[in-house]
């Protein structure tokens, strides 16, 4: 009578080839990634025209949790909170919607955002201004340090 029970390999051997496999596909993965992104230094160019943006991610992480809450709470007192974006959104949707649609009420919607937007924008400058008011003229240097680092990575991706 022939045997006909398969040979099982050891697990020891099963795990280290399962292993291997899980690796190769994490490292092609990541090359993948690289090619198509551009690397770690390639990313989107918003720092560009966002100086905001550039001034914030320069703040320690303590500094941005701050300002987040004094934003936030000077949002709260002004009687608007971060939900009323979407309101305003969902009231343009609806505009958007309308029949016969209203070129006027749209543009009307848009431009009440673009209002509040630019306040939102104006509180945020000042009390990002009153924040650095506050800082130490050694915290003031080390932010004005890592502002210089972020405009030479910004100089290299605007080079490439």
């Amino acid at each position: 009578m022939a045997d006909t029970s398969k040979s099982k390999s050891p697990l020891w051997m099963r795990l280290t080839l399962l292993v291997s496999i899980a690796l190769n596909v994490l490292i092609i993965g990541a090359a993948v990634g690289f090619v198509l992104t551009g690397g770690p230094d390639r990313k989107p160019d918003r720092d560009r025209t966002d100086f905001g943006s550039f001034y914030m991610r320069a703040l320690t992480d303590d500094d941005r949790r701050a300002l987040r809450r004094e934003f936030v709470s000077d949002l709260q007192k002004q009687g608007r909170d971060r939900g009323a974006v979407l309101v305003d959104l969902r009231t343009t949707l609806d505009t958007l919607r309308a029949s016969p649609f209203d070129p006027d009420a749209f543009a009307s919607a848009m431009a009440e955002q673009s209002r509040a937007r630019a306040q939102r924008d104006e509180m945020g400058r000042q009390i990002l201004a009153n924040r650095i008011a506050r800082m130490s003229d050694a915290e003031r240097g080390a932010y004005a340090d890592r502002i210089e680092d972020r405009l030479h990575m910004l100089e290299n991706r605007i080079r490439r």
